[in-house]
């Protein structure tokens, strides 16, 4: 598809169309205009247009990865949270696109590490306020399961269903979730892990493409949330994706010797 005379994947147009609309409707929720997530859009924008034009010397293009990272950083730091801290954050996340790399890919995924500097630096929590259940007329309801979508454009469905499974499933064995019922089962698979699956882990510049190695990678990723969890690690998610990022880049680089 093109926008303004430039081709555009059908995937990131829905991740922005749907980060959006999740984002609006969650802030609309808690009563409070998100300004921290329009700053980190506006910032990592003006960043990867920067980087293009100065450092790349490329003409113009819309900087769709820097809007899709600015929404992501924005609605998993707090919803509140100081305007340097979001800055930082995406700053980071951008710089490290296109800078960290192996063999024209990323590392790591450019959210995770901005947001785990960003902060640690301020001691803050990271919030995940775009995943949350609302009550509409008396029912728990989220909009996450329409991310389904994203993974599904990203060819990375695999991956992301691997991860949920698999966390639901060591949860149980462990005894962390002790009392098995529908509710706490639709409150794990469809809260927070849920967007951080559908979203963040199926990043397809970070995480691997064949059947086998996705279910491997989401599995793995819910081992380390697991044990994170357990150890009581802040920010057990982002550094769990940063785990697994760095055991892609190892795979990565024994595949090609």
């Amino acid at each position: 598809m093109k926008v303004m005379e430039q081709p555009i994947g059908v995937m990131y147009l829905w991740a922005i169309a749907l980060l959006s609309a999740i984002a609006i409707f969650s802030s609309y929720e808690l009563g409070e205009f998100p300004y921290a997530l329009v700053l980190s859009v506006l910032i990592a924008a003006l960043i990867e247009i920067l980087i293009r034009r100065f450092y790349q010397r490329q003409r113009f293009k819309i900087p769709i990865s820097g809007l899709i990272t600015g929404l992501i950083v924005g609605s998993v730091a707090p919803i509140s949270a100081p305007l340097l801290l979001v800055s930082i954050a995406v700053t980071i996340a951008v710089l490290s696109k296109f800078f960290i790399k192996y063999k024209g890919g990323n590392i790591f995924n450019p959210a995770a590490i901005g947001l785990v500097v960003a902060l640690a630096i301020f001691g803050a929590g990271d919030e995940w306020w775009a995943a949350g259940n609302y009550n509409i007329y008396g029912l728990a309801v989220t909009l996450t399961p329409i991310l389904i979508i994203l993974a599904y454009e990203s060819r990375r469905l695999t991956m992301a269903l691997s991860f949920v499974s698999a966390d639901l499933l060591l949860m149980i064995a462990t005894g962390a979730l002790v009392h098995v019922s529908v509710d706490s089962v639709v409150g794990l698979l469809f809260g927070v892990n849920y967007y951080f699956a559908f979203v963040m882990l199926v990043e397809p510049k970070t995480s691997p493409y064949g059947k086998y190695a996705q279910i491997a990678y989401g599995a793995s990723a819910a081992g380390f949330y697991l044990g994170l969890s357990f150890l009581r690690i802040q920010y057990p998610l982002l550094i769990t994706l940063l785990m697994v990022n760095i055991l892609y880049f190892i795979y990565r680089r024994s595949r090609k010797r």
